[in-house]
């Protein structure tokens, strides 16, 4: 049934003051003489009768309905899809996935966060896209110990460094290799009074760093190792790892050799 005309034109001026001339609720309470609570009811009838609708134009890529999907499927609160040019080049990927990552971290850092991070080169590229920051409130920890050249720029350790200065906050580093040669050795690392405070402030922060990094030969889980243990993890299943930790196809954790000799959040 139609709307009254005088109903129609209320429900539009109301509309146009509040989504074309930006008025606040209470401003068009004032130019019309209404209470504010009515000018809510009015808005909200006038989209109910479509004098008002809302288009929202997503971006040519298409990412919020895949990032949509993502969140349903894997029970994200919030997942961000990056278009890349040539998913087959790694460290091109990972340069065009970095700015959308240090925004997205950016957004998350109020100024009093502990933050918890690995290694890796896709995080290396993150650091890097990150604009320099002032939070001095802020923690920057290393949870993982670091695996190959220690001046290496993907290091977890220089990672961590290099994410501190750019963010002006404070530096605990975890004072440890990632992988040791025994699961005795870490055992008596990580029972360490420094290392396991170091830890225990990893676990416990606020928002955590990592990257999934492939099984390849130059992978820094395989720093130490050799080709037959490489062809032993992929038999077992494993396609990558987070934080040295193996994962299958489906993300899921596999048990491997290496898992008891990490010095790292297990």
């Amino acid at each position: 049934m139609p709307l009254p005309d005088h109903l129609h034109r209320l429900l539009y001026r109301i509309a146009q003051a509040y989504y074309v001339q930006d008025l606040t609720q209470q401003e068009i309470a004032e130019r019309f003489g209404l209470s504010r609570s009515k000018v809510s009811r009015l808005l909200d009838q006038a989209r109910r009768e479509r004098i008002v609708t809302i288009v929202l134009e997503p971006p040519p890529s298409g990412a919020p309905h895949l990032e949509s999907r993502l969140e349903r499927r894997y029970g994200l609160d919030e997942a961000i899809v990056a278009t890349v040019t040539d998913p087959d080049n790694l460290l091109s990927t990972a340069r065009e996935l970095a700015p959308a990552a240090a925004a997205y971290l950016l957004r998350c850092v109020r100024g009093r966060e502990v933050i918890a991070t690995a290694g890796g080169a896709s995080l290396r590229a993150m650091v890097d896209a990150l604009p320099a920051r002032s939070f001095p409130g802020v923690t920057v920890v290393q949870m993982v110990g670091g695996m190959g050249p220690s001046s290496a720029p993907e290091h977890s350790t220089e990672l961590a460094r290099r994410l501190s200065q750019k963010l002006e906050a404070r530096l605990v580093l975890l004072p440890a290799p990632g992988l040791v040669a025994s699961s005795e050795l870490a055992r008596a690392l990580r029972t360490d009074a420094q290392i396991e405070n170091v830890l225990t402030l990893a676990a416990n922060a606020d928002i955590a760093l990592v990257g999934i990094g492939l099984l390849t030969p130059e992978s820094a889980l395989l720093y130490h190792g050799t080709v037959d243990q490489l062809d032993t993890l992929n038999r077992a299943g494993a396609v990558g790892n987070i934080a040295y930790r193996c994962i299958d196809a489906e993300g899921k954790p596999l048990r491997t050799e290496f898992d008891e000799r990490i010095v790292g959040l297990t």
